[in-house]
């Protein structure tokens, strides 16, 4: 019953191994881009949207962007982010329908 229990232990060790691996393959991208605050979504607002050239992103971990940047107006930034392989899906405002964006995870933002 004991090499079962190890077997079972070295699979799990393998199958944590291998599914972490993922976020080790993104790649940093640091750019200039426009950070859109539509407000809280517990006030029926959609959070906030980046804007990188002509495509639109949504930050997995918006509660990490600081509340300075809760602006009504777009603000221009430099942020450091990785691109997920996911989109990410969020609901807002008083729609039902989910909307799905190209997610990411901003490792450092700033303004400009």
């Amino acid at each position: 019953m004991k090499p079962l229990k190890l077997y079972f232990a070295a699979v799990l060790a393998l199958l944590l191994t291998v599914s972490c691996k993922e976020d080790d393959d993104l790649q940093i991208i640091t750019a200039e881009a426009t950070l859109y605050w539509s407000g809280n979504y517990a006030v029926d607002g959609c959070g906030y949207k980046l804007q990188v050239n002509e495509k639109k992103y949504k930050p997995e971990n918006e509660d990490d962007i600081p509340d300075k940047f809760q602006q009504n107006t777009p603000m221009q930034v430099k942020v450091k982010f990785a691109e997920l392989s996911k989109p990410v899906e969020y609901t807002c405002g008083f729609s039902s329908t989910p909307i799905k964006l190209p997610g990411i995870k901003i490792l450092s933002i700033e303004e400009l």
